[in-house]
């Protein structure tokens, strides 16, 4: 009788091993249509999607970040709202996607979506970081001052250490005198990351011009958290 219901136990818990494997293969599969993210959830969602698509049809200027990133991409296969919202697609950045997404779709079922369109706080900004840095590392290493707010990152600081090499700034023509020479970057302790000046989804009018960064709401203030944390530079920034 034991080994009946160790048996049954046994099958019982391969059944649910291969339902929870095809579930992920499934969502996994699933999550990188557009369409299929779009359709559990609400208003601000649907928003971004069709600014996605007007900007894929050659609709300018884009009107966020995240339609831009469509709209240059066009030319090129396209883009897809799961490339930044599943991190950098290493197991734990796609556990954490697929918890995300569990955790939205309740969300939806109960009727809690938030409906601001213009969202001021990202959710699991981890997950959104580490897809930024994926494709962007090359802006990270970038050495001297006039990149200090990328390679003053902790995140350079670990593509640094990983064996990533510095390069010259653009406007560096003297290779004897650049920081670059020194091969070394310094690791400051600040919570600062790339989505606290870069914001995807918030449209701002004539964000464009200004590779869409908003100065004053979200850049200065970015500049001055990671100045007191890190214990160094102005704590008083004011927009031109």
């Amino acid at each position: 009788m034991a080994k009946r219901r160790l048996a049954a136990f046994g099958a019982a818990a391969l059944l649910a091993v291969g339902f929870g494997a095809a579930f992920l293969v499934s969502a996994s599969a699933a999550e990188e249509h557009d369409a299929f993210c779009a359709s559990c959830h609400t208003a601000p969602e649907q928003t971004y999607v069709d600014r996605a698509r007007q900007a894929t049809g050659g609709s300018q200027p884009y009107p966020d970040l995240a339609s831009a990133h469509y709209g240059l991409s066009a030319v090129g296969g396209g883009f897809r709202c799961i490339a930044c919202h599943r991190g950098d697609s290493t197991t734990p950045n796609r556990l954490a996607t697929l918890t995300l997404g569990a955790r939205d779709a309740f969300i939806f079922v109960t009727g809690r979506a938030d409906p601001a369109i213009e969202k001021a706080r990202a959710n699991a900004p981890e997950l959104l970081n580490a897809a930024c840095v994926q494709c962007h590392a090359r802006a990270l290493l970038v050495a001297g001052f006039e990149d200090h707010f990328h390679n003053k990152l902790p995140a350079a600081y670990a593509l640094w250490k990983a064996g990533g090499e510095l390069t010259l700034p653009a406007s560096d023509s003297s290779a004897s005198t650049s920081p670059a020479n020194s091969g070394t970057l310094t690791l400051y302790s600040t919570s600062v990351v790339c989505t606290d000046c870069h914001r995807a989804h918030v449209h701002v009018d004539g964000a464009e011009l200004q590779q869409y960064l908003d100065i004053r709401a979200t850049v200065y203030p970015a500049c001055v958290t990671c100045h007191r944390e890190a214990d160094h530079g102005p704590l008083e920034l004011t927009a031109p």
